[in-house]
């Protein structure tokens, strides 16, 4: 067991010497353009509630909420991010 463990470290010691031993940094620049929310038509919330039923008319405003959610929380993130 101990002969395999020196073996794949040689291994691995070998890998990064070939390998150069460079660091290389690349600068990465959020794009910090916060998302437009998204559009929605414009909805009679009755009349489609009358044409969905109850439980399906839930789950769509279920997930346009969650659309918004989502648009909110990218836009504070890209504030907090490329705050000066």
């Amino acid at each position: 067991m101990k002969r395999t463990s020196v073996i794949a470290g040689l291994a691995l010691a070998v890998i990064f010497a070939a390998s150069g031993c460079a660091t290389e940094y690349v600068e990465i620049r959020p794009n910090c353009t916060p998302p437009a929310h998204p559009a929605l038509p414009s909805i009679v919330k009755g009349e489609l509630w009358d044409a969905l039923g109850d439980e399906q008319y839930r789950r769509l405003e279920r997930y346009i909420l969650q659309l918004w959610g989502y648009a909110d929380e990218q836009a504070a993130l890209l504030n907090a991010i490329c705050e000066p």
